[in-house]
Formats: C-alpha cells, sequence, structure tokens
C-alpha cells in the first residue's frame, strides 16, 4: 500500500484494526491515537495474542527523534502458592499487566507533544462495539484454537474464548462476543485507564488473584509503570538503527546487524547461501550471549554501551566462520506478540507491539473482567544465580524489540515482528532487504527468511528455511554444517511481520505479512 506525502498509512495484523486506525487519522487524529484505537481492536478480535492482561511497547518518531514508551509489568512481592512460577496456568499469572499503563503514557505523549484532542472514549468505541455486538473468528484466531485444543481443556477460561455456548470449538468466520470484556473496556473508557491499577477493577482483579494463589496483590497493580526511554542505536550503513533497551531484546538484534557492518553484503547474491550463513552466524552468536546476559537493567549490570560499540562488534563478526556454521546447542522459546504501525499526514510514526507472551497467555480469565492475564513470569530463568531470576518487583527479560532506522538522506523504516527467538531473525531480513538491497517493502516483507531453532508445537532446534530458498542454497549451507529443515514457502513459522517506509520525500509504503491476515490502508 502506498500514500502520498500529507496522507497516513495504518499497517496491522488485522484488517478490522487496520479500519480502526485508519478512521482516527481520517477524524484528525495521531499516528499513536490510530495505534491506540488499532491496539484495542486487536485485543478483543486477537485475544490468543494480545490484550489489556498483558505488555506493551511504543516507538514513536517524528522524523528526526525515535523514543520508546515501555508498558512492562513486574513480578509481585511474592512468588505463586508453592512456591515456583510454571509456563502456563495460575502460576505463570506472576507478574503485572503494563500494556495499559502503557497506552496511558502513549495517549499523553499524542496530546501534550503531537497535539491530539481524541479522547479515551472516542479512542476505544469501536473495540467496545466489537466485543460487545461481536465479531466474526478470524483465520488466526481459529489457526491458533486448533493448536491448543488440549490447552484450552486443561484451562477453562479459555473455553469462553474459543467456545460457542454448546460447547462447540468456533472456527472461521464463526460469530463470538466478549460481554465482560466489553464492560471492563466501558468502564475504563469511562473512568480512566488508573482504574485498572488503583480503582473498581484493580480491586476485582486483585479479588482474582486472590483465588488463583498467584502471588500478585492490588499494591503490585498500583506500583506497576510505564515509562520513557532512550532508545537504543548502533550505526549501519548510512543512518542510525534504533531499538528497545533491556530488558529488550533489541540490544542483540542491534549487535548482530553491527558485526554485519564489517562485510558488504551486498557483495553477496541476495537470497543466496553467503548471505543467510552470515545472518545466520551473527544472529545465532548473539542469541547465545542473550541468553546468559540479560535481565532487567535495574537489577543487573549490563554495559549496553560496551556491547553495542565498534570494538565489540569487530569481535563479534571476527567469530563467524564464512565456511563452517557453529553447532547450534541453545533451547528456544517461542512466543507471540501483534506489531502494528501508523504514520500521520503530518509524518509522525508510531509502531506498537503487544503481547501476552505465549499464545493465549497464562490462560487465566482473572475474575469476571473477562481480562486474559499474561504468563510474561515464565521469561524469568529458573537457575536463582541467573541474571533473569526472579525477585520481587523485577521485569523477566523479553522478545518485544521493534526497529527503526533514519537513513542519512532521509528516508525512513520501522518494521517489526511476532515470534519470541525469531523476532531478531525475521529483523535482519527486513533491515538488509530495505538498507542493504534497496528493496520495496513488499520485496522486504515477502523476501525468504530463516529460523533458528524451536518454532511451535513441539518442532525441532534445526534451522528452518522458506521453500522459495533456492535448493542450490540450501544445499551450500548443509554443507557449511546448518542442520537444515524445510517449511512451507511464506510460512507464519517465521512471524508475522509488518513494515512502513517514508521516501526523502515523505511518500509511505506500507505493508504487513502476507504470512498472516494483516492489511494496510493509506487515505
Amino acid at each position: 500500500m502506498r500514500a502520498q506525502k500529507g496522507k497516513g498509512i495504518v499497517c496491522t495484523p488485522d484488517s478490522r484494526a487496520t479500519e480502526a486506525g485508519q478512521a482516527v487519522l481520517r477524524a484528525g487524529g495521531t499516528a499513536i491515537d490510530a495505534m491506540l484505537a488499532a491496539g484495542a481492536v486487536l485485543s478483543v478480535v486477537c485475544p490468543h495474542m494480545c490484550g489489556i492482561g498483558g505488555d506493551s511497547l511504543w516507538l514513536v518518531s517524528d522524523g528526526n527523534k525515535v523514543d520508546t514508551l515501555m508498558g512492562l509489568g513486574q513480578a509481585g512481592q511474592r512468588l505463586p502458592e508453592g512456591g515456583r512460577i510454571a509456563e502456563r496456568g495460575p502460576a505463570s499469572a506472576a507478574t503485572t499487566a503494563g500494556a495499559l499503563r502503557g497506552w496511558s503514557l502513549a495517549q499523553d505523549w499524542s496530546r501534550q507533544r503531537w497535539g491530539s484532542t481524541m479522547t479515551l472514549p472516542d479512542l476505544l468505541e469501536t473495540a467496545i462495539a466489537l466485543a460487545r455486538d461481536g465479531y466474526d473468528v478470524s483465520d488466526n484466531l481459529a489457526f491458533w484454537t486448533e493448536q491448543r485444543k488440549g490447552l484450552i481443556r486443561d484451562l477453562p477460561g479459555l473455553q469462553t474464548l474459543c467456545q460457542d455456548n454448546q460447547g462447540q470449538w468456533l472456527t472461521k468466520g464463526a460469530r463470538t462476543r466478549q460481554p465482560q470484556l466489553a464492560a471492563t473496556l466501558s468502564h475504563i473508557a469511562r473512568n480512566g485507564v488508573d482504574d485498572f491499577y488503583d480503582g473498581e477493577l484493580a480491586t476485582a482483579l486483585a479479588e482474582g488473584f486472590r483465588k488463583f494463589g498467584n502471588g500478585l496483590t492490588r499494591e503490585d497493580l498500583v506500583r506497576t509503570q510505564a515509562w520513557h526511554s532512550k532508545p537504543i542505536s548502533v550505526r549501519y550503513r548510512s543512518g542510525t538503527l534504533y531499538n528497545f533497551p533491556p530488558p529488550s531484546q533489541g540490544l542483540y538484534t542491534l549487535s548482530a546487524l553491527n558485526a554485519l557492518n564489517h562485510v558488504d553484503l551486498r557483495a553477496f547474491q541476495n537470497h543466496g547461501s553467503d548471505y543467510f550463513h552470515y545472518l545466520i552466524e551473527a544472529i545465532k552468536a548473539q542469541l547465545v550471549q542473550r541468553n546468559h546476559q540479560l535481565c532487567d537493567p535495574a537489577k543487573g549490570t549490563l554495559d549496553v554501551p560496551r556491547l553495542l560499540g565498534h570494538g565489540r562488534s569487530a569481535i563479534d563478526f571476527a567469530s563467524i566462520d564464512p565456511d563452517i556454521a557453529v553447532p547450534w546447542t541453545e533451547a528456544g522459546q517461542p512466543a507471540d506478540t501483534v506489531w502494528l504501525a501508523a504514520t500521520d499526514g503530518e509524518g509522525r510514526t508510531a509502531c506498537l507491539m503487544q503481547s501476552l507472551f505465549h499464545d493465549f497467555g497464562s490462560g487465566c480469565m482473572i475474575g469476571d473482567t473477562g481480562v486474559l492475564w499474561l504468563n510474561r513470569a515464565g521469561g524469568f530463568n529458573p537457575d536463582p544465580t541467573h541474571p533473569n531470576a526472579w525477585a520481587p518487583g523485577k521485569r523477566p527479560a523479553f522478545t518485544l524489540n521493534p526497529s527503526a532506522y533514519l537513513a542519512d538522506d532521509g528516508r525512513q523504516f520501522y518494521f517489526g515482528t511476532q515470534g519470541g527467538d525469531g523476532q531478531p531473525q525475521t529483523q535482519m531480513v527486513l533491515a538488509t532487504q530495505l538498507i542493504d538491497f534497496h528493496q520495496s517493502v513488499q520485496q522486504a516483507v515477502t523476501a525468504p527468511r530463516f529460523l533458528q531453532g524451536r518454532s511451535f508445537f513441539g518442532s525441532s532446534e534445526a534451522l528452518k528455511l522458506e521453500r522459495n530458498i533456492a535448493p542450490a542454497v540450501a544445499d551450500e549451507l548443509v554443507r557449511r554444517g546448518h542442520d537444515i529443515e524445510w517449511i512451507p514457502e511464506l510460512s507464519p513459522f517465521c512471524g508475522l511481520a509488518g513494515a512502513i517506509s517514508v521516501d526523502s520525500s515523505g511518500n509511505l509504503e506500507a505493508m504487513h505479512d502476507p504470512r498472516g491476515d494483516g492489511t494496510a490502508l493509506a487515505g
């Protein structure tokens, strides 16, 4: 989708969210306003991927400066009953939800810095109507419901999302409603986001926590905050690449690309064996470091400037053998989220990521609020000596890390993806296609991808290649020691990505991934 300078564009993983965002732009809202409306819709129609019981990250830019807004929850003051965190169920719902704090901070930014006059009821109207009056189940929700039937049976709270009143599984196109969530969103629209953390809703949530025994309290909700943070960045080619600071894995996305500053990728055949080998080896090294280092910066000692410095990037590049793949022995951890973005008529861009951590989060609906809680606590390392071990009030390491690139010649790129460990891998493909090979957004988003490590549903840790990678390229990667596994062309296992580009004249191009249900709209 293309738009001329002075027009807006919206890009999300669901057409209903895209339409809601575009309606806000047409009504005079900012890019942030559009993302608030779209993010609220996704919280209803994509309940398996995101919601107000999850976290949110915002990347905002006026075209000259990039800022990051962090809406992340934290561990409670005590562990769940039994003294341990689980992957699913009540004992996984052990961090607070920061999504709405992030929304509130972003709305303040939109009003105070970008001059918005839109109200929270304006922005939540479409989401409330969908939850109250009903919506059609998407391909994506039907797919994940089919894959997770066992989980849904074990966690009764999910059955209201995935089955009808007769207990039949919801399939694509089936009509469903979320009346409790509609009431909660309406309450927030009337009373403000703070009520979720320190009002009637907070009291209702705390009672749900007590019944679940997940260790959280009303006081933990009160302590939840969102904050403005300076992004981390590296020089990449003729521009600056931005991402989120720890506890995001954005540090390692930047480090992998920083290592590639030491090689001219354009000297390689695009989508050839050398191209893929260097990208794969660069990110493998960074994922290993991430698994040993990444933690809440308030509780750890990560030296981010050193890790992003030229000396470190030279060391990282020197560790890549051009002919031999390093064996992959790390255990991957899939996770799910949504990436969406908008650019308004003033040339301002907002990118939003919302997440429950794993698909369907903890699987726990909290009280009668209709709020599905995240299982972000599963991101803590079970080793009590690890930097990312649980501690009261601590934030776990997380995978959300959308990127922005501001080129010296005035071009701008904004991109991100769903996919846990796959997020930095897909972002490397997007970045190199857009920046190194000067591909269009459509070409970059549809370019063949790889995934090193486990995807979903118990798959192997092998290097997964999409089928549109040439067989001769795969044969050469095998010769270099890569253990490959084929997956379909345009496979959702390689993430659901999106991108917006702004050229030096202010013209826009956007696309969301054909690997999913995403759309882009201009006007």
